[in-house]
C-alpha cells in the first residue's frame, strides 16, 4: 500500500499553488504520479465502491489542513 509520504510528495510537487482544486482533479494527479498497488485498489470496505487510495488521499489532505500546510476552501455559509 502506498504510504502517506508518497501521496503527499506527489501532491506537493504537482498541485497548483494558491488555487483551489477539485478533489476529482487531485485524484487524477495521484493516478498519474503514484504507482498504485493491488492493496491501494481494493475497496475500503464491502459497502463502498471507493478504492482505498482515494480515502488515503482525503486523509492526507485533511491532516495537512489540520497542521496548516493546506487551506481549505470556505463554504458558502462561512462567507455570509
Amino acid at each position: 500500500m502506498t504510504n502517506d509520504t508518497a501521496l503527499w510528495m506527489a501532491l506537493h510537487e504537482h498541485l497548483p499553488r494558491k488555487k483551489w482544486i477539485a478533489i476529482a482533479d487531485i485524484y487524477i494527479i495521484v493516478q498519474h504520479r503514484v504507482l498504485l498497488d493491488a492493496e491501494d485498489l481494493e475497496n475500503v470496505n464491502t459497502r463502498s465502491a471507493n478504492p482505498r487510495w482515494k480515502s488515503n488521499v482525503r486523509r492526507v489532505l485533511h491532516s495537512k489542513q489540520e497542521e496548516g500546510t493546506l487551506l481549505r476552501r470556505k463554504s458558502l455559509s462561512e462567507d455570509r
